[in-house]
């Protein structure tokens, strides 16, 4: 699994919020998403997966804001 960092995130965006909009865009996600006060994180199944989340929604705003990258230290190791 690669845990997947979602930043600079409305504090109002809710888990099924960011469900839905990775769904809208056919990118892969195992789990729930872990929402914060203005981030979240959640694992994608693999490097591929996480790169395409990367590359569909970096410099773009997911409702008001956000950009997701992959977490510091990359692979869970799970």
């Amino acid at each position: 699994m690669n845990k997947l960092y979602i930043g600079n995130l409305n504090e109002n965006v809710t888990p099924a919020d960011l469900e839905k909009v990775f769904n809208d865009h056919k990118i892969s996600f195992s789990g729930q998403f872990l929402v914060k006060s203005g981030y979240a994180f959640v694992d994608c199944p693999d490097e591929q997966w996480a790169m395409k989340a990367i590359e569909t929604f970096s410099g773009k705003r997911l409702g008001r804001h956000g950009v997701p990258r992959q977490s510091p230290g990359g692979n869970t190791g799970r």
